[in-house]
Protein backbone atom coordinates (compact mmCIF):
# COMPACT_ATOMS: atom_id res chain seq x y z
CA UNK A 1 0.00 0.00 0.00
CA UNK A 2 1.52 3.50 -0.81
CA UNK A 3 2.07 5.65 2.32
CA UNK A 4 0.33 8.24 2.86
CA UNK A 5 3.38 10.82 2.75
CA UNK A 6 4.45 9.42 -0.83
CA UNK A 7 0.51 10.07 -1.84
CA UNK A 8 0.73 14.03 -0.45
CA UNK A 9 3.99 13.79 -2.03
CA UNK A 10 2.73 13.00 -5.46
CA UNK A 11 0.26 15.39 -5.43
CA UNK A 12 2.20 18.16 -4.93
CA UNK A 13 4.57 17.03 -7.52
CA UNK A 14 1.09 16.62 -9.94
CA UNK A 15 0.27 19.84 -9.25
CA UNK A 16 4.07 21.41 -9.92
CA UNK A 17 2.76 21.08 -13.80
CA UNK A 18 1.76 24.31 -15.35
CA UNK A 19 -1.19 22.28 -17.36
CA UNK A 20 -1.79 19.67 -14.30
CA UNK A 21 -1.76 22.88 -11.87
CA UNK A 22 -5.11 23.33 -9.65
CA UNK A 23 -6.76 19.53 -11.14
CA UNK A 24 -8.78 17.68 -8.72
CA UNK A 25 -6.49 13.92 -8.24
CA UNK A 26 -8.21 10.64 -7.30
CA UNK A 27 -6.70 7.72 -5.53
CA UNK A 28 -7.97 4.27 -6.40
CA UNK A 29 -6.45 0.95 -4.92
CA UNK A 30 -6.82 -1.20 -1.83
CA UNK A 31 -10.48 -1.75 -3.19
CA UNK A 32 -11.42 1.47 -2.50
CA UNK A 33 -11.68 5.18 -3.94
CA UNK A 34 -10.93 8.36 -2.46
CA UNK A 35 -10.51 12.03 -3.33
CA UNK A 36 -6.66 12.91 -2.49
CA UNK A 37 -6.87 16.93 -3.68
CA UNK A 38 -10.31 18.33 -4.20
CA UNK A 39 -8.60 20.80 -6.59
CA UNK A 40 -8.06 24.68 -6.48
CA UNK A 41 -11.66 25.79 -7.94
CA UNK A 42 -9.90 29.18 -8.78
CA UNK A 43 -7.99 27.44 -11.41
CA UNK A 44 -9.29 26.72 -14.72
CA UNK A 45 -8.15 22.65 -14.43
CA UNK A 46 -9.78 22.37 -11.68
CA UNK A 47 -12.80 21.57 -14.13
CA UNK A 48 -11.78 20.19 -17.07
CA UNK A 49 -8.61 18.11 -15.54
CA UNK A 50 -8.88 15.19 -13.17
CA UNK A 51 -5.55 13.04 -12.26
CA UNK A 52 -6.34 9.28 -11.22
CA UNK A 53 -3.62 7.77 -9.03
CA UNK A 54 -3.90 4.05 -9.51
CA UNK A 55 -2.54 1.63 -7.24
CA UNK A 56 -1.92 -1.84 -8.81
CA UNK A 57 -0.55 -5.27 -7.50
CA UNK A 58 1.77 -7.34 -9.73
CA UNK A 59 1.75 -11.24 -8.50
CA UNK A 60 3.36 -12.40 -11.69
CA UNK A 61 7.15 -11.86 -11.44
CA UNK A 62 7.66 -11.19 -15.48
CA UNK A 63 5.50 -8.49 -15.30
CA UNK A 64 7.21 -6.83 -12.37
CA UNK A 65 10.44 -7.22 -14.32
CA UNK A 66 9.20 -5.96 -17.15
CA UNK A 67 7.47 -2.74 -16.01
CA UNK A 68 10.92 -2.10 -13.71
CA UNK A 69 12.72 -2.56 -17.11
CA UNK A 70 10.12 0.08 -18.72
CA UNK A 71 10.59 2.40 -15.74
CA UNK A 72 14.54 2.35 -16.15
CA UNK A 73 14.37 2.83 -19.97
CA UNK A 74 15.04 5.67 -21.94
CA UNK A 75 11.32 6.36 -22.34
CA UNK A 76 10.87 6.05 -18.40
CA UNK A 77 13.11 7.20 -15.52
CA UNK A 78 16.68 6.93 -16.47
CA UNK A 79 18.44 4.74 -13.62
CA UNK A 80 21.18 7.26 -12.86
CA UNK A 81 19.06 10.28 -12.96
CA UNK A 82 17.28 11.35 -9.31
CA UNK A 83 13.88 11.84 -9.96
CA UNK A 84 12.35 15.29 -9.27
CA UNK A 85 12.08 15.63 -5.41
CA UNK A 86 8.97 17.34 -3.53
CA UNK A 87 9.79 20.00 -1.73
CA UNK A 88 8.76 20.23 1.81
CA UNK A 89 7.64 22.37 4.33
CA UNK A 90 10.62 21.69 6.46
CA UNK A 91 13.38 22.61 3.81
CA UNK A 92 11.61 26.31 2.73
CA UNK A 93 11.99 27.28 6.83
CA UNK A 94 14.83 29.23 6.72
CA UNK A 95 14.03 31.54 3.55
CA UNK A 96 10.53 31.56 5.14
CA UNK A 97 11.59 32.92 8.44
CA UNK A 98 13.82 35.52 6.63
CA UNK A 99 11.07 37.17 4.48
CA UNK A 100 8.87 36.69 7.52
CA UNK A 101 11.30 38.44 9.58
CA UNK A 102 11.71 40.87 6.91
CA UNK A 103 8.34 41.92 6.44
CA UNK A 104 7.08 42.14 9.80
CA UNK A 105 10.25 44.27 10.59
CA UNK A 106 9.54 46.54 7.75
CA UNK A 107 6.00 47.00 8.84
CA UNK A 108 6.86 47.71 12.13
CA UNK A 109 9.37 50.37 10.88
CA UNK A 110 6.26 51.90 8.31
CA UNK A 111 4.26 51.67 11.58
CA UNK A 112 6.79 53.71 13.56
CA UNK A 113 6.68 56.13 10.79
CA UNK A 114 2.79 56.88 10.40
CA UNK A 115 2.46 56.76 14.50
CA UNK A 116 5.05 59.20 14.86
CA UNK A 117 3.60 61.59 12.78
CA UNK A 118 5.34 63.08 9.86
CA UNK A 119 8.65 64.35 11.01
CA UNK A 120 10.28 65.52 7.51
CA UNK A 121 9.46 68.48 5.50
CA UNK A 122 5.49 69.04 4.04
CA UNK A 123 5.87 69.09 0.45
CA UNK A 124 4.12 72.09 -1.31
CA UNK A 125 0.63 71.08 -2.68
CA UNK A 126 -1.09 67.49 -3.06
CA UNK A 127 2.18 66.17 -2.50
CA UNK A 128 1.68 65.98 1.26
CA UNK A 129 -1.70 64.31 1.06
CA UNK A 130 -0.34 61.93 -1.36
CA UNK A 131 2.45 61.06 0.85
CA UNK A 132 0.22 60.08 3.69
CA UNK A 133 -2.12 58.30 1.85
CA UNK A 134 1.51 56.23 0.72
CA UNK A 135 2.02 55.74 4.10
CA UNK A 136 -0.79 54.27 5.21
CA UNK A 137 -0.91 51.83 2.15
CA UNK A 138 2.37 51.27 2.36
CA UNK A 139 1.82 50.13 6.30
CA UNK A 140 -1.58 48.08 5.36
CA UNK A 141 0.59 46.26 2.27
CA UNK A 142 3.31 45.45 4.84
CA UNK A 143 0.85 44.00 7.06
CA UNK A 144 -0.85 41.95 4.84
CA UNK A 145 2.94 40.62 3.92
CA UNK A 146 3.80 40.39 7.42
CA UNK A 147 0.67 38.04 8.28
CA UNK A 148 1.34 35.77 5.22
CA UNK A 149 4.40 35.19 6.60
CA UNK A 150 3.53 34.20 9.45
CA UNK A 151 0.48 32.09 8.34
CA UNK A 152 3.37 30.28 5.84
CA UNK A 153 5.47 29.86 8.95
CA UNK A 154 2.41 28.20 10.94
CA UNK A 155 1.91 26.19 8.37
CA UNK A 156 5.79 24.77 8.38
CA UNK A 157 5.09 24.17 11.69
CA UNK A 158 2.04 22.35 11.50
CA UNK A 159 2.97 19.89 8.48
CA UNK A 160 6.74 20.16 8.40
CA UNK A 161 6.59 16.91 5.92
CA UNK A 162 3.61 17.83 3.85
CA UNK A 163 4.24 20.36 0.88
CA UNK A 164 1.29 23.00 2.11
CA UNK A 165 3.64 26.10 0.57
CA UNK A 166 4.42 24.51 -2.83
CA UNK A 167 0.57 24.11 -3.16
CA UNK A 168 -0.44 27.37 -1.93
CA UNK A 169 2.30 28.71 -4.59
CA UNK A 170 1.02 26.61 -7.14
CA UNK A 171 -2.67 28.49 -6.69
CA UNK A 172 -2.85 31.50 -9.12
CA UNK A 173 -5.74 32.99 -6.81
CA UNK A 174 -3.04 33.43 -3.76
CA UNK A 175 0.11 34.32 -5.97
CA UNK A 176 -2.00 36.65 -8.02
CA UNK A 177 -3.25 38.43 -4.67
CA UNK A 178 0.03 38.46 -3.27
CA UNK A 179 2.09 39.23 -6.28
CA UNK A 180 -1.07 42.49 -6.33
CA UNK A 181 -0.20 43.47 -2.56
CA UNK A 182 3.25 43.43 -3.18
CA UNK A 183 3.13 45.31 -6.46
CA UNK A 184 0.82 48.47 -4.73
CA UNK A 185 3.72 48.47 -1.87
CA UNK A 186 6.53 48.52 -4.24
CA UNK A 187 4.69 51.17 -6.08
CA UNK A 188 3.85 53.48 -3.21
CA UNK A 189 7.65 52.96 -1.88
CA UNK A 190 9.05 53.93 -5.37
CA UNK A 191 6.41 57.15 -5.46
CA UNK A 192 7.49 58.10 -1.87
CA UNK A 193 11.15 57.63 -1.86
CA UNK A 194 12.19 60.76 -3.45
CA UNK A 195 10.71 62.76 -1.16
CA UNK A 196 12.24 60.69 1.53
CA UNK A 197 15.66 61.58 0.14
CA UNK A 198 14.58 65.09 -0.15
CA UNK A 199 13.96 65.46 3.34
CA UNK A 200 16.78 63.67 4.81
CA UNK A 201 19.37 65.82 2.43
CA UNK A 202 17.34 69.25 4.02
CA UNK A 203 17.55 67.99 7.87
CA UNK A 204 21.23 67.37 6.74
CA UNK A 205 21.77 70.58 5.39
CA UNK A 206 20.07 72.25 8.35
CA UNK A 207 22.32 69.74 10.97
CA UNK A 208 25.14 71.12 9.11
CA UNK A 209 24.24 74.88 9.24
CA UNK A 210 23.20 74.15 12.97
CA UNK A 211 27.03 72.28 13.75
CA UNK A 212 28.52 75.10 11.50
CA UNK A 213 27.24 77.86 14.50
CA UNK A 214 28.80 77.05 17.39
CA UNK A 215 26.72 77.52 20.07
CA UNK A 216 28.53 76.46 23.29
CA UNK A 217 27.65 77.65 26.63
CA UNK A 218 30.58 80.24 25.53
CA UNK A 219 29.74 81.71 22.79
CA UNK A 220 25.86 82.43 23.59
CA UNK A 221 27.66 84.05 26.68
CA UNK A 222 29.48 86.14 24.19
CA UNK A 223 26.49 87.61 23.10
CA UNK A 224 23.85 89.84 24.60
CA UNK A 225 20.64 88.80 25.47
CA UNK A 226 19.39 90.72 21.94
CA UNK A 227 21.40 88.43 20.05
CA UNK A 228 20.88 85.41 22.05
CA UNK A 229 16.78 86.05 21.25
CA UNK A 230 17.71 86.69 17.08
CA UNK A 231 19.67 83.51 17.21
CA UNK A 232 17.53 81.19 18.93
CA UNK A 233 14.80 82.62 16.45
CA UNK A 234 16.83 81.98 13.40
CA UNK A 235 17.32 78.13 14.67
CA UNK A 236 13.43 77.59 15.58
CA UNK A 237 12.69 79.04 12.39
CA UNK A 238 14.70 76.59 10.45
CA UNK A 239 13.91 73.38 12.66
CA UNK A 240 9.95 74.37 13.21
CA UNK A 241 9.24 74.35 9.08
CA UNK A 242 6.11 72.20 9.85
CA UNK A 243 3.40 72.42 12.25
CA UNK A 244 4.38 69.06 13.62
CA UNK A 245 7.92 70.30 14.32
CA UNK A 246 6.97 73.68 15.77
CA UNK A 247 4.55 72.15 18.05
CA UNK A 248 7.34 69.52 19.30
CA UNK A 249 9.56 72.18 19.88
CA UNK A 250 7.43 74.78 21.90
CA UNK A 251 5.93 71.40 24.35
CA UNK A 252 9.95 70.86 24.43
CA UNK A 253 9.88 74.47 25.63
CA UNK A 254 7.38 74.30 28.23
CA UNK A 255 8.31 71.04 29.43
CA UNK A 256 11.70 72.67 30.11
CA UNK A 257 9.92 75.44 32.05
CA UNK A 258 10.58 77.80 29.23
CA UNK A 259 7.38 79.72 28.12
CA UNK A 260 6.35 81.49 24.75
CA UNK A 261 6.60 84.90 26.18
CA UNK A 262 10.57 83.78 27.13
CA UNK A 263 10.92 82.94 23.32
CA UNK A 264 9.28 86.27 21.80
CA UNK A 265 10.54 88.47 24.82
CA UNK A 266 11.56 92.00 23.53
CA UNK A 267 14.44 92.32 26.22
CA UNK A 268 16.45 88.87 24.87
CA UNK A 269 17.07 85.35 26.55
CA UNK A 270 19.40 84.73 29.31
CA UNK A 271 22.14 82.64 28.60
CA UNK A 272 20.35 79.56 30.74
CA UNK A 273 17.63 79.88 28.31
CA UNK A 274 19.45 79.86 25.60
CA UNK A 275 21.38 77.09 26.03
CA UNK A 276 18.36 74.80 26.81
CA UNK A 277 16.94 76.12 23.74
CA UNK A 278 19.85 75.49 22.02
CA UNK A 279 19.73 71.78 23.46
CA UNK A 280 16.03 71.20 22.71
CA UNK A 281 16.59 72.35 18.98
CA UNK A 282 19.64 70.00 18.57
CA UNK A 283 17.50 66.94 20.00
CA UNK A 284 14.96 67.69 17.37
CA UNK A 285 16.87 68.03 14.57
CA UNK A 286 18.54 64.69 15.72
CA UNK A 287 15.37 63.28 15.46
CA UNK A 288 14.24 64.25 11.95
CA UNK A 289 17.49 63.00 10.97
CA UNK A 290 16.94 59.83 12.06
CA UNK A 291 13.72 59.84 10.68
CA UNK A 292 14.18 60.70 7.58
CA UNK A 293 17.25 57.80 7.44
CA UNK A 294 15.06 55.33 8.77
CA UNK A 295 12.15 56.39 6.15
CA UNK A 296 15.18 56.17 3.14
CA UNK A 297 16.54 52.75 4.30
CA UNK A 298 13.17 51.16 4.60
CA UNK A 299 12.02 52.28 1.39
CA UNK A 300 14.94 50.70 -0.39
CA UNK A 301 15.24 47.74 1.56
CA UNK A 302 11.61 47.00 0.82
CA UNK A 303 11.99 47.63 -2.67
CA UNK A 304 15.20 45.43 -2.60
CA UNK A 305 13.60 42.50 -0.52
CA UNK A 306 11.09 42.34 -3.11
CA UNK A 307 13.59 41.80 -6.07
CA UNK A 308 15.41 39.02 -4.09
CA UNK A 309 14.80 35.05 -5.26
CA UNK A 310 11.84 33.84 -3.09
CA UNK A 311 14.61 30.52 -2.54
CA UNK A 312 16.43 33.23 -0.13
CA UNK A 313 13.71 35.25 1.25
CA UNK A 314 10.72 33.24 0.83
CA UNK A 315 7.39 35.29 1.14
CA UNK A 316 9.29 38.33 1.17
CA UNK A 317 10.25 37.79 -2.52
CA UNK A 318 7.80 39.65 -5.09
CA UNK A 319 6.81 41.57 -7.95
CA UNK A 320 10.27 42.96 -8.06
CA UNK A 321 11.79 39.50 -8.73
CA UNK A 322 9.41 38.72 -10.87
CA UNK A 323 10.16 41.99 -13.24
CA UNK A 324 13.71 40.58 -13.23
CA UNK A 325 13.10 37.10 -14.78
CA UNK A 326 10.75 38.80 -16.70
CA UNK A 327 13.48 40.68 -18.52
CA UNK A 328 16.07 37.23 -18.05
CA UNK A 329 12.76 35.30 -19.64
CA UNK A 330 12.03 33.19 -16.72
CA UNK A 331 9.42 34.63 -15.35
CA UNK A 332 6.43 32.31 -14.35
CA UNK A 333 2.89 33.16 -15.75
CA UNK A 334 0.34 34.71 -13.19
Amino acid sequence: MIPEQLLRAMVARIHSFPELNGCLIGFQGNNHSRVLHPGFSATPNSARVIVVIEEAVFDDAAIVEEMQRWANSASGSPPNSPNPSVVTNRSRLGPELIGAGLSCGLTVVSAIGVIGGAAAEVPTGGASTFLVVASWVGLTTGAIQCANGLVRLGAIAANPDGATLTEWDNNRAYTRTIFVVDAIGVATGVASLPFAARNLFAVLARQRSFVARGLSIEALRRLNRAERLRVIGELMEEAGRTPEGRAALIAAAREAEIGVQAIQSTTGLSVRHANTMVRIISDETTRRLSSSLRDVIGGMTGIAGSGTPASATGSASGSVNWVINLIDGQAPPL
